[in-house]
């Protein structure tokens, strides 16, 4: 009995431990990358994505916390580095001893805010992932975070904690059947990736402008031309159809000019109209230029929205 018992605990002393669970990703909050923001956005977004981290079960440590953990002197020289550089993200996130340095991005533009999210690895400082969203409006920054936060987390996930990385459930799907709710590409009710307006939806009017001025210009011209050639005297007759030709060609340039800068700013203006939808629309409606002899007209067909 005695060498019986003695076995047993031989081999269960040889039987190999259950490994124990990962620990949590730890992940710093480093200050954003946003000059010109108002800090008010700037603290809203980095609050937000504080909270969606820790929504996934990630211990994540905010730069203020770090900044009253860290003597006076060492503050400045952790907080203040240049984040573009691999060492500061390394410094960053070993005074936190954290895993990934998480770096937020807002960048303003006429068109809206770009707003990004960078996720660094503290062992080497280079890059994980990252995300950007184009075009967003002030009141679509924390969706657009949130987007940012789903696109960056599994690859960062799965560089340095894989057993911690969601495995997501694909529905079975009968052959021939189709899913509850989905629609074709064009099907009416489909669901399309929603974009922003371009950031260079400006420059058509910005161009559009400056050809409008060209136009009054031209114009100018064109009256002072008949001005001369209706109460000037003339010298010779070759000299009255030179006039004659000047004017007509300042009017030909005059028309042409206004027909193309009114056709750039009505392009931004359908830009800015039709912002939100995906490329696969088709659009309702567009800019339309046409010039004929005696003039020129600018317009939009189709349906508006």
């Amino acid at each position: 009995m005695f060498l019986s018992l003695l076995t047993t605990l031989v081999v269960l002393g040889q039987a190999p431990a259950s490994p124990p669970s990962a620990s949590p990703l730890t992940v710093l909050i480093a200050p954003p990358d946003a000059a010109g923001v108002p800090s008010h956005i700037v603290s809203f977004a980095q609050e937000h994505v504080y909270e969606q981290l820790k929504t996934e079960g990630l211990q994540v440590i905010r730069a203020s916390e770090l900044s009253q953990g860290l003597p006076p002197a060492q503050r400045k020289a952790v907080l203040g580095c240049n984040r573009l550089e691999a060492a500061c993200r390394i410094t960053l996130g070993e005074a936190a001893v954290s895993d990934v340095v998480m770096i937020a991005e807002l960048v303003q533009f006429l068109s809206g805010y770009r707003v990004g999210l960078k996720a660094y690895a503290t062992r080497d400082g280079e890059l994980l992932a990252e995300y950007y969203v184009p075009g967003v409006h002030e009141d679509q920054l924390l969706d657009a975070f949130t987007e940012a936060s789903n696109k960056v987390l599994p690859p960062v996930l799965r560089a340095l904690r894989p057993s911690q990385e969601p495995v997501a459930q694909r529905p079975t799907v009968t052959p021939g059947a189709q899913t509850p709710g989905a629609t074709g590409p064009h099907s009416p009710g489909a669901a399309t990736a929603r974009q922003g307006t371009p950031e260079w939806a400006w420059m058509p009017a910005a161009g559009g402008a400056v050809i409008l001025g060209l136009g009054t210009f031209f114009t100018i011209q064109a009256g002072n031309n008949h001005y001369r050639l209706t109460n000037g005297n003339f010298n010779t007759a070759q000299d009255a159809r030179n006039e004659r030709d000047a004017g007509v060609r300042n009017q030909a340039l005059g028309t042409t000019a206004f027909v193309l800068g009114a056709a750039g700013v009505a392009t931004t203006g359908a830009l800015y109209l039709l912002k939100g939808k995906s490329p696969l629309d088709l659009l309702p409606v567009r800019p339309t230029v046409s010039v004929g002899p005696s003039g020129g007209s600018v317009g939009l067909v189709g349906t508006l929205p």
